[in-house]
């Protein structure tokens, strides 16, 4: 081929003779080796250009130039820093070199990897954000993540703490084959880091990233040591290196990049990766953006924590009111702006709804808004616009509306009243509306609203569960209040009638209590059941796999006894075994699988006590074991009854007798026993010993008729509770079941345990309950109630 042709190509190519020299190079070879033909040409390769030795091109070279043919491959040439598309060919007294410059692809190519391994890793970061975990473990799975797809020496995560103002390292991964004296260093010896003496406060500090910031490969990352802070690519360090592989080499260097999680100018953490090869600025970028993503993350983790908090709390202010005050208007004022702080909204009302003829109509009562009378508008609303509204809290159904201007289906409504609704909305200025209506046990509709003025707002399902478990206490409220009202209403109109009205307000102090009471217990019995099922899931797998487990040991102990025997005179196996103690492992890993197994069966036993003390299942009556619901309220008490401190333990004396199943509401009968033995102990905190308490049971057969048409027993079940403490004077003892009635100090008694039990006792199973107590010497309580009730109680 005319060498005019080579000349004026943009390719590199040159000819070889067999002794290796220049026999023709063109310009852009020249280029390339920054040598003038002159300098090139008769001249050795391998004399001019040593660095090729042990390369791809000197393997390939001599292998065309010994065994003929073509040769193609692409390499990464240190001559001219860029990547080549090389051929080879053989010829007649040598060989044709042709080289092409590919670089621009191999950077696209690159570009392309970063882009799909950062992908990838947003990608699985955002995905597992998604589900509900908790903070530590996501923020854990996003560093294992970073190692995973970056290839990095460590990733770790640090979440500030504002309140204590120091870095709390909640996730840490590294590499497999990062450095023992890196993994040692004094950063990572604490989980805990302060704003001061390090890179990682440094960028908490400033709230600005440090990028490539380079160390020695086995030196402290914690403070200096590093060459370069925005350091450029060098010209040596090539952007493709991990594109060739090459053999692998001792690090030299140790390559940082941190970001602040800030958000709104507010310090979330710090993001930080160490790695051995240098990072791209796609990395960079990905980084930042993954950052900026966790702060956003976290931030809504701890506000989601923060939520359900506030929601225990507003419920146990609410729950508050409702028992400390039956004043209606204190109880939906304090409602509407515990809400509207809670959920900072620019406006909660509380809507009133009654019946007029055959129409609904509604009036707004309480309000709290960021605006002075935020519900005006509603107010001077024209009736028969707010009619729908009305409809809906009617026929409780709850309203829902995220933004006027894209609304939600409501496929309860036609396309007619869903723009009339739309429009309401325009005309009242609200952007978002979230309506839950509430109905009373005395009909009384009503509903709480929240509104958006100056924005649209997403409402997250957390918020309306949380209004709804609000709205559930303001029923209960209104009921009270109501009737507390009407109580009032009666006295200030019969003053003459003073007896009644006593009467009457003890009754309604007994339906308080008992409402607030049922409404306690109910929970406590949710709660329970639902501990006992989350805690029996885990114990089930542990006890289930304990058994294989010991199968295991054992079958392991036969291996190393057969060892043993087999290579009985083995030193290394000799010395291990004396390092190990392994005659004493033996002996003692069947002790412990049996502890453990023990300690499972402990477990399951106090779920089943939890389980049946709650009794969620037994609403009605029915046939039950007296002594289980005793032996269950017992373990519950167990704690309590140990040895603490000085105090010594409290003995429990069983004279348990013979009787029959009982009817009865179970969890009710719990109730009563846990309320006598918890006074009971409270009685002997302070008492010397011996400290005991003595249950006894027995049956009393009827006399007229101690057997029923199918032939079970007819009596009475005989419970008593004794206990030798302090004891009470006979006046305490006359008014023990007065509701409120309390001998315990403020706050630590609410005077309605005994009351509820004497109710529970006397009206709901037709028994009698007694109390003796002698001071100084004890107390004693006597329980008595039909085995078989009444046919009429049974039916109620």
């Amino acid at each position: 081929m005319d060498e005019t042709v080579f000349e004026n190509t943009s390719d590199v190519v040159f000819r070889l003779d067999e002794q290796w020299r220049f026999v023709m190079v063109n310009a852009a070879a020249t280029v390339l080796f920054s040598q003038s033909k002159g300098e090139l040409l008769h001249r050795s390769l391998w004399e001019m250009f040593p660095q090729l030795l042990g390369t791809n091109f000197e393997s390939e070279y001599r292998r065309i130039m010994t065994q003929g043919g073509l040769s193609h491959f692409e390499a990464f040439s240190t001559l001219g820093n860029c990547w080549l598309n090389v051929q080879i060919q053989r010829e007649k007294g040598g060989i044709l070199v042709f080289l092409r410059d590919i670089s621009d692809r191999k950077q696209v190519e690159a570009d392309v990897m970063e882009q799909s391994r950062l992908g990838h890793l947003m990608g699985r970061v955002s995905r597992f954000l998604v589900h509900a975990h908790g903070l530590a473990e996501s923020l854990q799975y996003c560093t294992d993540a970073i190692i995973d797809e970056l290839d990095g020496a460590i990733a770790a995560i640090w979440v500030y703490n504002s309140q204590a103002q120091y870095l709390e390292r909640q996730g840490f991964s590294y590499n497999g084959e990062t450095s023992e004296p890196l993994l040692s260093s004094l950063l990572f010896q604490s989980p805990v880091l302060t704003l001061e003496h390090s890179i990682i406060g440094m960028i908490a500090q400033t709230q600005k990233p440090i990028v490539d910031l380079v160390f020695p490969a086995f030196g402290d990352p914690l403070q200096s040591g590093a060459v370069a802070v925005n350091r450029p690519p060098q010209s040596n360090d090539s952007i493709f290196c991990n594109l060739e592989p090459t053999p692998a080499k001792l690090p030299t260097k140790l390559h940082f990049v941190g970001y602040p999680m800030v958000l709104d100018d507010r310090l979330i953490g710090v993001l930080a990766l160490w790695s051995y090869q240098a990072l791209r600025p796609l990395v960079y970028e990905g980084l930042g953006s993954l950052a900026d993503s966790l702060a956003i993350d976290i931030d809504r983790c701890w506000a989601r924590t923060a939520l359900l908090s506030r929601r225990e709390a507003l419920l146990f202010r609410l729950a508050n009111q409702i028992r400390n005050s039956l004043d209606l208007n204190t109880i939906l004022d304090t409602a509407v702006h515990e809400i509207r702080q809670l959920l900072n909204v620019d406006c909660c009302t509380y809507l009133w709804c009654w019946t007029e003829g055959d129409s609904l109509s509604l009036m707004v009562s309480h309000e709290a808004g960021v605006e002075a009378n935020c519900g005006q508008a509603i107010a001077t609303c024209p009736p028969e616009r707010l009619t729908f509204l009305a409809e809906q809290i009617g026929q409780q159904r709850l309203l829902r509306i995220d933004d006027i201007q894209h609304p939600p289906p409501l496929p309860f409504l036609n396309s007619k009243d869903a723009q009339g609704l739309m429009d309401l909305l325009r005309d009242l200025e609200i952007q978002s509306l979230l309506l839950l209506p509430l109905k009373t046990r005395s009909d009384h509709l009503g509903a709480i609203a929240c509104s958006q003025r100056r924005g649209v707002r997403h409402w997250s399902e957390q918020e309306i569960e949380l209004l709804q478990a609000v709205v559930d206490q303001l029923a209960l409220a209104i009921d009270q209040a109501e009737l507390f009202a009407q109580t009032r209403a009666a006295a200030l109109a019969a003053q003459t009638q003073a007896q009644q009205i006593e009467l009457t307000l003890q009754e309604l102090k007994r339906t308080q209590a008992q409402l607030i009471q049922t409404e306690k217990m109910s929970s406590l019995g949710q709660m329970i059941a639902g501990i006992a099922h989350e805690i029996n899931n885990p114990v089930n797998f542990i006890s289930g796999n304990l058994s294989y487990t010991s199968e295991y040991v054992n079958d392991l102990v036969r291996l190393v006894e057969t060892y043993r025997k087999h290579l009985p005179d083995n030193q290394e196996l000799s010395e291990l075994e004396d390092e190990i103690d392994l005659d004493f492992i033996i002996e003692d890993l069947p002790k412990t699988l049996a502890s453990m197994q023990i300690g499972a069966e402990r477990i399951r036993q106090i779920v089943l006590s939890l389980r049946n003390f709650s009794r969620l299942d037994q609403a009605e009556m029915k046939p039950v074991d007296i002594h289980e619901g005793l032996d269950n309220t017992l373990l519950i008490l167990h704690n309590r009854l140990k040895a603490k401190g000085h105090r010594a333990e409290i003995e429990i004396i069983k004279n348990y007798g013979d009787l029959p199943p009982v009817d009865c509401y179970a969890g009710q009968l719990n109730q009563v026993f846990m309320n006598i033995l918890a006074n009971a102990i409270d009685a002997m905190d302070d008492e010397p010993e011996p400290r005991e308490i003595t249950i006894s049971t027995e049956f009393i057969p009827d006399p007229d008729q101690p057997e029923s048409e199918e032939g079970e027993p007819l009596g009475d079940a005989l419970i008593r509770l004794q206990d030798n403490g302090s004891g009470m004077s006979s006046e305490t003892v006359s008014h023990i079941f007065d509701p409120f009635f309390t001998t315990k100090p403020v706050g630590k008694g609410t005077g309605l345990g005994l009351a509820i039990s004497y109710q529970i006792i006397v009206e709901k199973h037709h028994g009698r309950i007694t109390c003796d107590s002698v001071p100084g010497k004890g107390t004693l309580f006597t329980i008595q109630i039909p085995v078989q009730p009444p046919a009429n109680l049974r039916k109620t």
